[in-house]
């Protein structure tokens, strides 16, 4: 019997433009450049890099919705990091973990 595909049949809502550079501030003073679908699941601090008229680069603060990973539930949690549904990364079962 084959496997039936999983995956998202939604598609996801960006509230901001995808093309620009994403980061989010994983520690007090550190940014990571992230994938827009990490970006709008992140609960901290965001911001985009922008190019005025000049073609000068600045950031700008992000303020938009949290949205639960891979959804386009708002999230209502206060926990710092990534946003999932049921607190669990679907993404885990496609890893591998060994024991040390």
């Amino acid at each position: 019997m084959a496997k039936e595909k999983e995956g998202s049949l939604v598609k996801l809502q960006y509230d901001f433009n995808t093309a620009k550079c994403c980061e989010v501030e994983f520690q007090p003073g550190m940014w990571a450049r992230t994938t827009a679908r990490e970006f709008r699941s992140f609960n901290g601090n965001r911001r985009i890099l922008n190019v005025d008229d000049r073609e000068e680069s600045f950031y700008e603060s992000y303020n938009g919705p949290v949205y639960l990973f891979n959804t386009n539930i708002i999230s209502d949690s206060d926990t710092p990091g990534l946003a999932y549904q049921n607190n669990k990364d679907p993404r885990e079962k496609y890893t591998k973990r060994s024991n040390w």
